[in-house]
This record gives structure tokens, C-alpha cells and sequence, in this order.
């Protein structure tokens, strides 16, 4: 075939090709096998950092061993030894006491706990204490004074009747006693009062504390009273200043104390007759007691004798808080101190008898000059107080600060009568909070249009409270309506069912006490697994 020029032109190409495509090849390999070298090196360097990572773990833990282990462990004992003291301070008193269980926290903590002797100085005592634990707690505690508190275990009622308990209650005491001189405060509340007349009786040895606060009481749900303890006496505690002492026998004199907080209870129990007691002359404490901010008296004008009190004859200028809860079927009774005293600093002021009574009026909260007898008073709780037969505006302008304000069904009635273009309410300028006890529908209604008249006067919105309702429904439907004219506060309404007051929540959640069985009934469309059973000491279950 003869060779031309286009055929020398095809070869030469193909030639170039060829040479071009093998230099192609050979760099794309040359490209590979240097990034294999590469990831070759990077998994060697990820070994390396993982390796190294797992050392660098390794030394942390066992740094994180050697060292305090959690952060409280680095506080200085200073700090932590303040932090238990503000625990101890705020435990509940019948629970085992803190300081047993921090003993086992650390060997740290128990060396701290063990030489500080101001967390052994709340001595919270209940029958499952040994007289080790008690004569532990008075010798950590070294010289530092003691705050006592004794209560009972939750089956207090006939446990404590028998001789063994009683025993070893005597066995935890008697050492109490012998470190009276180091006592700050007493506190014993709970138990039977046979039970704790026999406590008390082993405190007679007591020759002086220079405790400053005394709180007795037996329980509530049992009758009995109690002599007056011999060693509450000024000479014996010529340092005391708060004495709330319940279901007592007072005695024909008082023990007259520079006091700051007094309470005295002759009825054992809320639903007993009052129990008859030795008289006393009240005029005499209560003129002696210059420095008294809290007065509280709870009883039968004849358990307290002599109230044929004379108008502004005890002048009490310190007292802020007066708390009367009479259980008077005659007069005079205990609304007689109210026309007697002249305290121009009172705030609170309680009013509440046991029956139905028409002893409040007008006159007894104006001086014999006509001038308010309790100007300042800006928290007011009435009832069972007042009948409607008295007009209560003098009553209101003689109290025109209040600013909170609880009210009975009569009172309600009383203070919202219209006279004329106003309602004695209308006088308290200054209300923001009224809360309603046992409301009525009939007493709902004038208090619906009371508040409605308030909005329309452009008034201040009131908070409204509601307390001792009759049942789920009534709840509900007063909530619903009061949403309309003023701020509802839920905290801790309560339906009142029988003689006991059971607290709910806004989802109507129930709490039972374990001595009102066979109450699911009675409180409507609560589901049984709803309810949450009470201590027998919860001081929601019932109400004074």
C-alpha cells in the first residue's frame, strides 16, 4: 500500500495518545500512593492521640480519687459547720435528729460534727431517743445552751398510758433536768395530759434555767387539766419571755414575768366544755406586763375570774398581737378586756368565740372619749362576734387602717348591710385582702354585689380568700364567680366537713386525717387514689 501523507498524519496521533494516557496512569498512581502514605499517617497519629487520651483519663480518675471527691468536701469546716447549724435549726422535730445521720456521711463530717458543740445544742427528742443519745447530745454540746424539744410518736394515744413508755419517757428526762441551768427553750406539745403532768413532775427539782421560752401543751384531742408547774416562777426563770402554756389550772396568782409573749389556754380541746379552773386575777398579769407584745387567752371569762375590768384601766403600749378566743355562754366574759385595755400600737387583732355571740359593739372599740381604742390595727379576723342588730359603721371607723380582714357569715352580713348609699365596709379605705370563713350562697350574693358596686367606683381589686367550705361543688362554683370581680388566692382553701377542716388544692386534692375514717363519701367526685393521708399532728387537719 503506498504510503501517503494522511496515513503518516493518523500515526503520528495515535502514538500521542498513547504516550499521553501512560503519563495519565502514572500520576493518578503516583497521587494514590501518596495519599495512602498520608491516611497511613494520620491513623498512626489518631492512635497515638487516642492512646494518649486514655492515659491522660487514667490520671484524672486517679486524681479525682486521691482528691475531696465533691465540692462540699472542699469547704472550709467554718462554712460547713454553718450550713449544718442552719439544718439543725430548721429540722423537723419528729424526726430523728440530723446530727446521728451526718455522723455517717464521712469520716470529714464526723469529726467536724463531733467537735462542734453548737450542732448539739437542738435537742429534738422523741420515745424512739435512748437516755445514750440524750446524755450524748448534753455532753457534745458542752456548756452551750440547750434548745429542748419533746413530741410524741405518731400511735401516741394509748402507748403512752402504760408503764413501760412512761418509764423509759422518765429515763430521757431526768437528765434534762439536771442541765436546766443550760435551757434556752422548752417545748413539749403532743401528749396525753396524764402523760405529761407525770414529765413535768420530774422538773420540779428545778431551781433556776434561764430559759426564755416555754411552750406546753398536752393534745388537743384529749380532756384534762393541768396544775400550774411549780417551777414556772420568777425566781425560777427570771429570764423568761414567751409562755404559751395549754389546758392549764391557773393559779390564784400569776407568776408576774417581764414577758413579751403570753398564752394561756383553760379549754383542753376546741370541742370539750370548758374546764373548770382555779380563778385568777387576769387584771393584775396583764397590768404588770409593761413589755407584752402577744397576748393570747383562750377559755371562759370564770377560768380567768376577775373581768369586772374597769374602761382603760390596763395600758399596754407595746402590744402588738391580741389573739381572744372566748368560750363564754354568759357574761361578761372575755370581751370585756377589749373596753379595758388601751394599746395604741396593736396590728392583729382575733376575735373569734365559740358560739355565736352578739358580745362585739361599737362602743367597745372607742376610748371613754369617743377616740378609736386600736387606731393602728391593719390585720381584723371576727367571727361568731356580731347579729346585724347594731349599725357597724362605728365599729369600722373605729378600726381604719385595717387592710386584712377575716370574716364569719354574720359579719359578712353585718359589715355589708347597706345604709343609706353606703355599706359599712365602704369605711376601710385602705382593704386589699377579705377572706371569707364557712361562706354562704345567700352571704356570696351581697358579697358578689358588694364587689361589683367596688368595680364600678373604680376601686382597688381585692384579694378574697375563702375558708371552711361545705363542699367541692360550692368551691368550684364560688371560685368561678369571684374570678369575675376581684383576685382569688388559693392558698390552702379548705372544706369543712363535720368538726374537721380538710385542706384542698385548686385540682381538689384531698388530705384525710387517720382519725376521720369513712369521709370519701361525704366530699363528692375526689377520686379514692386522690387522697393523702395526714400526721395526726398536721396543724391543717384541724383548726383552732
Amino acid at each position: 500500500m503506498p504510503f501517503t501523507p494522511l496515513l503518516m498524519h493518523a500515526r503520528k496521533s495515535v502514538a500521542y495518545t498513547t504516550r499521553s494516557s501512560t503519563d495519565g496512569v502514572d500520576k493518578l498512581r503516583s497521587e494514590l500512593a501518596r495519599l495512602k502514605e498520608k491516611e497511613t499517617a494520620l491513623l498512626q497519629e489518631l492512635r497515638d492521640i487516642r492512646a494518649a487520651a486514655e492515659q491522660v483519663q487514667v490520671e484524672l480518675d486517679e486524681l479525682i480519687q486521691r482528691s475531696a471527691g465533691a465540692l462540699i468536701q472542699r469547704l472550709p469546716n467554718e462554712i460547713l459547720v454553718t450550713i449544718l447549724e442552719h439544718a439543725t435549726s430548721y429540722h423537723c422535730s419528729t424526726c430523728v435528729d440530723p446530727c446521728w445521720k451526718w455522723l455517717g456521711v464521712c469520716r470529714r463530717w464526723r469529726n467536724v460534727i463531733t467537735h462542734t458543740a453548737s450542732l448539739w445544742t437542738h435537742v429534738n427528742i422523741t420515745p424512739r431517743w435512748t437516755q445514750t443519745m440524750v446524755r450524748r447530745h448534753l455532753t457534745q454540746s458542752r456548756d452551750m445552751p440547750l434548745h429542748i424539744t419533746i413530741r410524741p410518736l405518731l400511735m401516741r394515744e394509748r402507748w403512752f398510758g402504760m408503764a413501760g413508755p412512761r418509764r423509759h419517757l422518765l429515763s430521757l428526762i431526768v437528765p434534762l433536768a439536771e442541765h436546766a441551768w443550760r435551757w434556752r427553750s422548752l417545748d413539749i406539745r403532743g401528749f396525753p395530759p396524764s402523760t405529761l403532768q407525770f414529765m413535768l413532775a420530774h422538773f420540779d427539782s428545778v431551781s433556776y434555767s434561764p430559759v426564755e421560752s416555754i411552750h406546753i401543751r398536752s393534745d388537743e384531742h384529749e380532756t384534762g387539766a393541768l396544775p400550774w408547774p411549780n417551777w414556772i416562777q420568777p425566781d425560777t426563770c427570771p429570764r423568761l419571755t414567751y409562755l404559751y402554756l395549754g389546758a392549764f389550772r391557773i393559779p390564784d396568782v400569776v407568776p408576774a414575768f417581764q414577758l413579751t409573749s403570753l398564752a394561756l389556754i383553760t379549754d383542753n380541746t376546741q370541742w370539750s366544755p370548758s374546764v373548770p379552773s382555779l380563778p385568777f386575777a387576769l387584771r393584775n398579769i396583764l397590768q404588770e406586763s409593761v413589755k407584752l407584745t402577744s397576748l393570747t387567752l383562750y377559755g371562759t371569762g370564770r377560768s380567768f375570774r376577775d373581768l369586772s375590768l374597769a374602761p382603760d384601766s390596763i395600758h399596754m403600749p407595746a402590744l402588738h398581737t391580741l389573739n381572744l378566743y372566748p368560750r363564754d355562754l354568759e357574761t361578761p366574759g372575755l370581751e370585756s378586756i377589749l373596753m379595758a385595755m388601751v394599746a395604741p400600737e396593736l396590728r392583729h387583732l382575733n376575735y373569734v368565740p365559740r358560739w355565736p355571740t352578739d358580745t362585739l359593739t361599737p362602743a367597745m372599740f372607742r376610748g371613754t372619749d369617743g377616740t378609736p381604742r386600736f387606731p393602728r390595727v391593719t390585720d381584723l379576723r371576727i367571727r361568731n362576734a356580731v347579729n346585724g342588730r347594731h349599725d357597724m359603721s362605728p365599729l369600722i371607723t373605729a378600726l381604719p387602717m385595717v387592710q386584712n380582714v377575716a370574716l364569719g357569715g354574720a359579719e359578712i352580713a353585718a359589715f355589708l348591710t347597706r345604709n343609706g348609699s353606703h355599706r359599712p365596709a365602704d369605711y376601710w379605705r385602705d382593704l386589699e385582702r377579705i377572706t371569707i370563713i364557712e361562706p354562704e350562697t345567700s352571704i356570696m350574693e351581697d358579697l358578689f354585689q358588694w364587689l361589683t358596686e367596688r368595680g364600678h367606683k373604680n376601686k382597688t381589686m381585692l384579694r378574697v380568700s375563702l375558708e371552711e367550705l361545705a363542699n367541692s361543688s360550692e368551691f368550684l362554683e364560688f371560685h368561678e364567680r369571684l374570678m369575675r370581680y376581684a383576685m382569688v388566692e388559693l392558698k390552702d382553701p379548705q372544706i369543712k366537713i363535720g368538726r374537721t377542716n380538710f385542706p384542698i388544692s385548686p385540682s381538689l386534692r384531698a388530705k384525710l386525717s387517720r382519725y376521720t375514717p369513712g369521709m370519701v363519701s361525704a366530699i363528692g367526685s375526689i377520686l379514692r387514689e386522690e387522697y393523702t393521708l395526714c400526721e395526726p399532728d398536721d396543724e391543717n387537719a384541724t383548726s383552732l
